[in-house]
Formats: structure tokens, sequence, C-alpha cells
């Protein structure tokens, strides 16, 4: 499955498509670091992480993986 990096406040979240975790990461870290708003990744099987641990993990304060991932609501 796909990771795909979102932004924005838009109805329809813009984003791209990662085939792998580190590499939808390095996007979104990017993304947080350039100013972007509502930076979330997230797993085809409808988890998300996104927020105060997307940030931690940007500034590897906290180590990345799916365990940080959860469930959209």
């Amino acid at each position: 499955m796909a990771y795909f990096v979102t932004f924005g406040a838009t109805p329809v979240p813009i984003g791209s498509e990662h085939p792998d975790l580190s590499a939808a990461l390095e996007e979104a870290c990017q993304l947080i670091a350039g100013g972007q708003s509502d930076v979330a990744i997230q797993f085809g099987d409808g988890r998300s992480i996104s927020g105060d641990d997307l940030i931690a993990c940007c500034s590897r304060e906290k180590a990345i993986g799916d365990h940080l991932f959860k469930r959209i609501t």
C-alpha cells in the first residue's frame, strides 16, 4: 500500500503518493519546514499521522513507524 502526503484545508487534500514511509516523511517534513499547514501522511488503509506526532518525527524526537498512525474517524 502507498503512503499519501496531504496538506491544506481544502475539502479534498492536495498531495502526492509515495511507495514507502521514508519518502513520504521526507516530503511531509519539507512541507512543514516550508510553513505549509495541515500536513499529514495517510496510509491506504485509512490511518494517518499529523500534528504534533508528525512534527516530532520530523525533528527526530520520535521514530516514524506504522505504530504512530491513527485510524481516521
